[in-house]
């Protein structure tokens, strides 16, 4: 089973982004994705350094209503819910910046 990990683009380089997974740690990855151009402070996920795929920020926002429910009523994925709410909050500051 693979595993991909929700960031925030905080600068592209060429075929590299340096990204943030909402923990204030900039890392290097692979741009893997050529059909789609990215621009700073778009969300995106990663799976073993590459970038996979772009994530809307609607979906993400639906993904973290989801997460705060599940952690309401089984009081689970509060960590994951926390991921989410910064990597939103830091997609929308990188955005504001230009």
């Amino acid at each position: 089973m693979c595993w991909g990990v929700p960031a925030v683009v905080k600068e592209i380089e060429g075929e590299f982004a340096e990204i943030d997974y909402g923990d204030g740690v900039p890392r290097r990855v692979i741009v893997g994705i050529a059909e789609e151009r990215l621009k700073k402070g778009d969300l995106v996920i990663v799976h073993a350094g590459v970038v996979i795929t772009k994530l809307s920020y609607e979906d993400a926002s639906k993904t973290a209503e989801m997460l705060r429910d599940i952690a309401a009523t089984a009081g689970e994925a509060s960590e994951l819910l926390e991921h989410y709410k910064r990597i939103l909050r830091l997609s929308k500051d990188l955005e504001a910046e230009g």
